[in-house]
């Protein structure tokens, strides 16, 4: 579904993005440079330079902009564009549905995994060399790490970081179905993404449990899970249930989202004939 012209624009905004990443973590490494390195320095790097790190919040709102929207975009152009039925004749809702939501999620696990090696090219040339070791102290003392490996803990977090972005594009996707213009459509990740980010916020502290809802609801859960902790407290049932809870959580209000457009969408139709 990807013309020419949408692919040049796609490969443009992640080379935007990749010079963003240049400049923000290239900031946080000369903030951090220390005369001697260790083997914890190389992991804790790569986690502060995450979108949703502690230092990087440029990184966190231009991804939540460019990610989902960009992968998304031909798909809703489409739809606004009332183009829709002309698809819709060829391969039907269900199957417009289906690729456009594969090629939200496979564009944004791209984007996420590129991303993610060229932070770990800029630190390994920068800061400090690719190293791991069997037992972190400094992922022992963050509550959220899926390990206390630093290799298997890279790992997890590229693997569940990838496609929690997917789902989250899915999601945008979903959502912006509902959006009528496409102007409106271009800020949509941006603004989810923060509401997802900051309204738990404003209800984790009233109970334990709501307490664990948030951890459970908040993006950063899902796009990078283990760097906020919710309450300064480790994820409800460990870091890995809660991420999978999340993911499931996402990618069902995603098919919500969409079946419930879908039968609009034919009912409106059927009225029109």
């Amino acid at each position: 579904m990807f013309s020419k012209r949408t692919c040049k624009i796609m490969l443009l905004a992640l080379l935007v993005y990749l010079l963003l990443i240049t400049f923000t973590t290239l900031s946080i490494i000369k903030s951090e440079m220390k005369p001697t390195v260790t083997a914890e320095d190389f992991i804790y790097m790569f986690t502060i330079v995450q979108p949703f790190g502690f230092f990087d919040s440029l990184s966190t709102y231009m991804s939540l902009l460019i990610f989902p929207v960009i992968v998304s975009f031909t798909s809703i152009f489409v739809k606004n564009n009332n183009e829709l039925s002309n698809i819709i004749q060829r391969i039907g809702y269900n199957n417009f549905l289906k690729k456009a939501a594969l090629q939200a999620f496979l564009m944004g696990v791209t984007f996420s995994v590129i991303s993610e090696i060229y932070r770990i090219i800029l630190i390994n040339w920068n800061y400090a060399p690719i190293t791991f070791t069997e037992k972190s102290f400094y992922l022992f003392q963050s509550k959220n790490s899926f390990s206390n490996n630093s290799f298997i803990q890279l790992l997890l977090f590229m693997a569940t970081a990838a496609v929690g972005w997917g789902i989250f594009s899915v999601f945008i996707f979903a959502c912006g179905l509902y959006v009528k213009k496409n102007a409106i459509f271009l800020i949509s990740g941006e603004f989810i993404g923060l509401i997802l980010l900051l309204l738990p916020t404003l209800y984790a502290m009233i109970n334990p449990f709501l307490l664990a809802v948030a951890n459970i609801v908040e993006i950063p859960t899902l796009v990078a899970p283990g760097l906020i902790n919710m309450g300064s407290q480790g994820a409800p049932g460990g870091i890995m249930i809660t991420w999978v809870a999340c993911a499931l959580l996402y990618a069902f209000s995603a098919w919500i989202l969409m079946t419930l457009w879908k039968k609009k969408a034919i009912a409106n139709e059927l009225k029109g004939k």
